[in-house]
């Protein structure tokens, strides 16, 4: 059995092959078009820290959607979900997608799966990150209660505010911690397994949507060797700031609206030019409207444009052998 091993936050973790990967409890959703589900991390999938969690993952289907509209919280154990491309139109391209969700749960369809699909649709295999987040209510009543109470205390930047909304706690051993170190074992991982996959270990980006977008810019921001990122993606992100840009930084790519009502619009200004201050290849897109959390969904907004964007810049970057497919 092949085996390697990194040295993570202090503690050494070993990756197996494929082929040997642990089986998942039953919980853990694995979605029949998908060609896989694997824990990011060793032995029984828990990550350090999480060692004491009684809790385990819920899924739930949010009402009044004329779309699936998964969510997923609780997580205890980081998956990926992979979604492999055609062959005949594979273009040994990987990106690894971060959903959002306040880092208190996953929004799983308009900002993981439905993305999945795209990319694979365009010769990359992508991988749907389930990270871990803070405990909420079991019971689906309370977790309703729950929901709309965290809305109404949610951060709303002010017009002139210029940072995104860095509220609670940030340090170590802190969930966002945790997510951020899930991210960075995300792409190890993925790494790791790219000839068993069958793309180019030099060819990995990671895209997150608001808190997941605050995990890819941290990826961007803070790593290992094995843990960098070759281009990241950044929709609406809630990054860290301050922001240090390194000096090998990967390219990114910034997607918001001006009626953004939680991430503040000039956030994704501000992570522009730090990028284009330290030297780093960075492109913007702020829209008139789409408000937060737009993800996949086609509204007839100037948003929708986003995903076209988004693949002229992957074609552009040599991450795509065609666009506009």
């Amino acid at each position: 059995m092949s085996k390697i091993g990194w040295l993570t936050s202090g503690t050494i973790v070993t990756m197996a092959s494929l082929a040997s990967a642990q089986q998942l409890p039953s919980y853990i959703e694995k979605p029949t078009d998908a060609s896989g589900v694997f824990a990011i991390w060793p032995g029984s999938g828990v990550p350090p820290g999480s060692e004491k969690w009684t809790w385990h993952e819920q899924s739930i289907q949010l009402p009044g959607n004329k779309v699936p509209n998964r969510l997923v919280r609780n997580v205890v154990i980081p998956t990926l979900t992979v979604y492999k491309p055609d062959t005949a139109t594979a273009n040994r391209t990987a990106l690894i997608i971060a959903p959002g969700g306040a880092f208190n749960f996953l929004m799983m369809d308009n900002e993981g799966y439905d993305f999945a699909h795209w990319l694979a649709e365009r010769g990359i295999i992508a991988f749907v990150l389930r990270y871990r987040v803070a405990h909420t209510p079991e019971n689906d009543a309370e977790f309703g209660t729950f929901m709309q109470n965290m809305l109404k205390v949610l951060p709303h930047p002010a017009q002139t505010t210029e940072g995104p909304p860095m509220d609670g706690d940030n340090g170590p051993g802190s969930i966002r911690s945790m997510t951020e170190e899930d991210g960075r074992q995300a792409i190890r991982f993925v790494r790791h397994h790219a000839s068993e996959w069958g793309f180019d270990p030099n060819r990995i980006g990671i895209a997150g949507f608001s808190a997941g977008g605050g995990i890819a810019v941290e990826t961007a921001v803070n790593h290992d060797a094995q843990s960098r990122p070759d281009f990241v993606g950044g929709i609406y992100p809630g990054y860290r700031i301050p922001i240090a840009v390194p000096t090998d930084a990967p390219q990114i790519f910034i997607a918001s609206t001006d009626d953004d009502k939680f991430v503040a619009p000039i956030s994704g200004a501000r992570l522009y030019e730090a990028w284009h201050k330290a030297g780093k290849s960075a492109e913007l897109h702020i829209f008139a409207k789409g408000e937060h959390g737009f993800g996949m969904n086609q509204q007839n907004l100037p948003s929708d444009a986003w995903l076209g964007l988004f693949e002229s810049w992957l074609f552009v970057q040599g991450y795509l052998s065609s666009a506009g497919k």
